[in-house]
């Protein structure tokens, strides 16, 4: 149960992620821990010695990982919190819970809550560098972006290929289309 429960919590993380810092292992860690609080709460049960023992054994690990996002954090304390349940057997709860607070990142993520801009978007593009300088495509940019911000540029090796990653925002949603069409030509 806790393994099935994690990975639609996983599914979720993934599906609603947005910024640069997704991480592979991250996602894999919310399995393992999920699954080894699951084993935690079992092996402590009612045992007032062995929760105390385990409490030490645990403060002698340091974690030297800092977590980027705070919204990390909050799947870090779901995937914990769903294992106390299922090694607990509270089964129902656990169940009942992960399928209404998923239900609710979902729907924060899909209506954008919190957001100031709806029209943010992560650009991404190779370019020669000898025929088509980086700064070539100012005049687009001025034309169709509130503003744009270069977030990486990285050389392939000895080819004239560049990948430019900007982060930008539209002046309108509606001319998506002709922004794209205009980069091309440049």
């Amino acid at each position: 149960l806790t393994l099935v429960l994690a990975v639609a919590i996983v599914y979720v993380y993934r599906k609603t992620h947005r910024g640069f810092s997704y991480s592979q292992n991250f996602t894999f860690t919310l399995i393992i821990m999920s699954l080894l609080t699951t084993v935690v709460m079992m092996v402590v049960g009612s045992n007032l010695a062995v929760a105390f023992g385990l409490l030490g054994a645990f403060a002698i690990i340091r974690f030297r990982t800092v977590i980027k996002e705070t919204r990390d954090t909050g799947f870090v304390f779901f995937a914990l919190a769903i294992g106390m349940a299922v090694g607990t057997g509270s089964h129902l709860i656990a169940l009942v819970s992960t399928v209404f607070v998923l239900a609710v990142i979902w729907l924060l993520h899909t209506y954008g809550f919190g957001s100031i801009y709806h029209n943010d978007y992560l650009l991404t593009f190779t370019v020669n560098r000898t025929k088509n300088p980086p700064e070539s495509f100012g005049n687009v940019f001025e034309r169709y972006l509130k503003n744009s911000m270069l977030v990486n540029m990285s050389a392939r090796g000895e080819s004239p290929l560049t990948e430019m990653v900007y982060s930008v925002r539209l002046v309108s949603e509606l001319k998506s289309g002709e922004f794209l069409k205009a980069l091309s030509e440049t």
